[in-house]
């Protein structure tokens, strides 16, 4: 395998991880997983203000492979802290 092939393999495996993970949520929304644009229109800011979150340690994420996820109750938790 060529070393893009084995890129887009492991996307592939990370989306179907982040699928899975996603859909073990006990039937609450609140475990969802979503990815940056989702945590930022959630916020109603940027993503580079997601970014920032996540870097400065004040939004936590889970990396899968070379994607980063957050959960929705953690996004919500924010809503008072983010600044606009």
């Amino acid at each position: 395998m060529s070393p893009i092939e084995l890129e887009q393999l492991a996307e592939l495996i990370a989306d179907k991880v982040s699928e899975r993970l996603a859909g073990q949520s006990s039937g609450s929304n609140l475990d969802t997983y979503l990815d940056s644009h989702g945590a930022a229109e959630l916020l109603g800011c940027s993503v580079p203000t997601i970014e920032r979150l996540t870097k400065a340690g004040k939004l936590q994420s889970v990396k899968l492979g070379r994607l980063r996820r957050y959960r929705r109750s953690d996004v919500l938790s924010m809503t008072t802290e983010v600044p606009k």
